[in-house]
């Protein structure tokens, strides 16, 4: 009894502290970078025209509808509505990837804990937070991180389905897995619900208890979790008709299949695996270190660990079928990984291996930081670090104290938590100080604002579909009120509207017309990374 009196306040305080230092990593800092790439803002469009328009089934967004179910935008409308007046900005746009990242990494720890020690589940987490891929799309008004929360909390909710066959279940946790293979497919599409079922059956499987028994149920929480997500596809038919089928079949069943209408993200068979080695960055390095550990002590996985092989490698052969790869399809895959990276820092122990890592890690933490502050001195190509407050500085240093407190205290290079502190810092360090510094000149919002004074009010046209000619910065920060013109209308223009050009073999067509003064609005567009060119009807 005295023995869990202790451990339980240790326990809980493992959790809060995990807690803290992922929000710390991400929430604060999410509206600090402008969107600089068309990624975002064609997601972020989307809860505009919702919010604009009041259509929450498929709005009109940036002259197409939407090529993905709503859930992430109905979860930024529904943040702007209670938070900012309705308003979309850079930080309610980020925040459902953000909470999304934290909810799974906490559903990992207390999964981890379930199968192994308190420690080894913080250590899962954190290494799952602190993992390139994961920490990037955790702050990106995408998708994919949402889709992801929604799949691995499935699987963790159905494992303990399998593995408790004879235990009740509550009647709340049998619907959290419906919910949550419903969120997934209003995320993404089917595939959604399907992968982490997928992933659970072959468990299942593996397993070999009540199979039969067991397949059926998962085959009953399929069928129930398309019952939701099928009211939104019957109202989204509905509303766009066939054109609605043809866009859903392509991107579902014409992207698996590698029979989509045009080329997206091509990759060959191997590129999964290279895109895992430098997803699972930092880590990366201490598996090369110390996978001969990892290989000596090798043995029968237990039921956590054959539920990370299990998950991992479904996921990562099942997106190496299509020809369209892309990374951030793999992120299912992460918090398994980050169990199997756990169980080599656990089997490492004080080894020459894991000093050798903390020593390359520390060094990393004082050389960055320092790096970056030259860098306001001798500009580094076309970076040069500027900070807005006074207090970016001061973040600059957190990762160099940590460094340099794990170089010079022996104890503290023998330790795992010494690598920990320092990968959460410099992380830190980049979210706070650098990211914004070095993606916002790059942002096209002084070029929204540009076209903004020279519009004053009159139509503001792009010549060609959006799709084709990517201008998804300028129709965010223009409000969503760009309008899609061609050249046979360019005359019929009133005067004074501006029309914004992103292709240079027309703006050679359009400077010839008389009735429209040309220019440059900028050598380098956000989306398209071009040149773009400002024609004002006369």
């Amino acid at each position: 009894m005295p023995h869990t009196k202790r451990s339980t306040p240790s326990n809980s305080s493992l959790a809060i502290l995990l807690f803290i230092a992922v929000a710390v990593m991400w929430i604060p800092w999410l509206g600090d970078a402008l969107f600089y790439s068309k990624g975002e803002p064609r997601e972020a469009i989307v809860s505009v025209a919702m919010l604009q328009s009041g259509d929450w089934i498929l709005p009109v967004a940036g002259g197409e509808i939407p090529y993905k179910p709503p859930m992430l935008a109905w979860l930024i409308s529904i943040l702007a509505l209670f938070f900012n007046g309705g308003v979309v900005n850079e930080f309610i746009a980020r925040m459902p990837s953000a909470i999304a990242a934290t909810a799974m990494v906490m559903a990992t720890f207390f999964w981890a804990k379930r199968h192994h020690s308190h420690k080894f589940a913080f250590a899962t987490a954190l290494v799952l937070a602190t993992s390139f891929e994961v920490f990037r799309a955790a702050e990106a008004c995408r998708v994919d991180m949402v889709l992801t929360a929604c799949m691995v909390g499935a699987i963790f909710m159905l494992q303990r389905l399998i593995d408790d066959d004879a235990t009740p279940h509550r009647w709340w946790r049998r619907i959290a897995i419906v919910l949550l293979l419903s969120g997934a497919t209003l995320t993404k599409g089917p595939i959604g619900a399907a992968l982490p079922l997928l992933a659970v059956a072959i468990y299942a499987l593996i397993m070999r208890s009540n199979k039969w028994l067991n397949l059926g149920k998962l085959t009953l929480y399929g069928i129930s979790a398309l019952m939701i997500p099928a009211i939104w596809y019957y109202a989204a038919y509905l509303h766009a008709g066939p054109q609605f089928l043809d866009l859903v079949w392509e991107e579902n069943f014409g992207r698996l299949t590698g029979t989509m209408s045009y080329d997206s993200h091509i990759n060959p068979f191997y590129y999964n695996f290279i895109t895992i080695l430098s997803g699972m960055a930092p880590w990366t390095l201490l598996v090369v270190l110390t996978a001969h550990i990892g290989w000596k002590h090798r043995s029968r996985p237990a039921a956590g660990a054959a539920m990370a092989i299990t998950a991992a490698l479904t996921i990562i052969i099942f997106y190496c079928i299509p020809a369209s790869k892309r990374s951030v399809y793999l992120l299912p895959a992460y918090p398994f990984l980050a169990y199997g990276v756990a169980t080599l820092i656990s089997l490492a122990g004080d080894s020459a291996p894991m000093r050798a890592f903390n020593r390359i890690v520390a060094v990393l933490a004082v050389i960055a930081p320092v790096a970056i502050i030259a860098s306001a001195i001798i500009p580094f190509g076309k970076f040069s670090f500027s900070a807005d407050h006074w207090w970016r500085w001061c973040i600059l240093l957190i990762p160099a104290m940590c460094g340099f407190a794990v170089l010079l205290t022996r104890d503290g290079v023998k330790s795992a938590a010494s690598a920990f502190a320092c990968i959460w810092a410099i992380f830190l360090c980049y979210n706070a100080a650098v990211m914004p510094a070095a993606v916002n000149p790059l942002s096209s919002k002084p070029q929204a604002e540009t076209i903004r004074r020279e519009a004053a009010g009159r139509p503001i046209y792009t010549l060609g579909e959006i799709a084709t000619h990517p201008t998804y910065s300028l129709v965010y920060y223009l409000d969503n009120q760009m309008q899609v013109t061609d050249k046979a209308h360019l005359n019929d223009l009133a005067p004074g509207s501006v029309v914004i050009i992103t292709d240079a073999a027309d703006t050679t067509a359009v400077a010839d017309t008389a009735a429209f003064a040309v220019r440059q609005l900028t050598p380098r567009l956000a989306d398209t990374r071009h040149p773009a060119y400002l024609a004002i009807r006369r």
